[in-house]
């Protein structure tokens, strides 16, 4: 029986491993010319997928019946069969992506529905609540009043309210639903269950980290999100 299996397996190893292969291609700007570098590439068929180097090139494994998904921050979502690729018959295989008519960083600033006068304020009661609980050799009965009163529990508790609308307006201006949307080219992804599901990518992290380390941890959890059948 083992022998059997064995022989089989044999036999259709190598159909796989010719169904298979790997391309070598280079993701540049619209001139043709100029590379474009960080591109995610992405394996519409099984969530596989890699980034463009500094030099904008990348290797990948693909079948010719695969469709490949090319995003990058500022850049239009670009769909291309790997047939497309193969019947270039260069190597590497160029892959233009064009610029968003629109910055991508200006249309998530423009969906916050805080005006600065409102951030203002918000940042206004956030300090008065730190400053007043702190300031024992300044105003001692001002920061005991602060710390034990009604008053002082209820600023506390609102600047805390505060602090977390700030921050996730922060963190929305790198990483929000369309932004993953255009990262991974999955429009019905659900965008509070990847957030629970990659909870490496959290608020601190995104806070502290530039958008392309960002985007390159987001990517790591949607290729395991992917390959969960998620």
């Amino acid at each position: 029986m083992f022998k059997t299996l064995l022989h089989i397996l044999l036999l259709i190893t190598p159909q796989l491993l010719f169904s298979q292969q790997l391309i070598k291609a280079k993701t540049l700007e619209k001139d043709s010319i100029t590379a474009l570098p960080f591109v995610y590439v992405i394996n519409k068929t099984n969530g596989n997928g890699t980034m463009s180097d500094n030099d904008g090139n990348f290797v990948l494994l693909v079948k010719p019946s695969d469709t490949l998904i090319f995003s990058s921050v500022g850049y239009a979502k670009t769909y291309i069969s790997v047939k497309e690729i193969l019947d270039q018959k260069v190597s590497p295989y160029k892959i233009i992506l064009n610029q968003f008519a629109i910055n991508l960083s200006m249309v998530t600033v423009t969906t916050f529905k805080y005006k600065p006068y409102e951030r203002q304020y918000m940042n206004d009661i956030i300090d008065k609540s730190k400053l007043k609980a702190l300031d024992y050799v300044g105003s001692p009965i001002s920061a005991l009043y602060m710390q034990f009163s009604k008053e002082g529990k209820q600023l506390r508790k609102l600047a805390k309210i505060f602090e977390d609308i700030l921050i996730e307006e922060e963190v929305a201006q790198k990483f929000n639903p369309d932004i993953l949307r255009k990262l991974t080219g999955d429009d019905k992804i659900n965008f509070d269950d990847f957030r629970r599901f990659c909870y490496t990518c959290n608020n601190y992290y995104i806070i502290n980290h530039e958008p392309i380390e960002v985007y390159s941890k987001i990517m790591d959890c949607y290729k395991r999100w992917k390959s969960e059948g998620r």
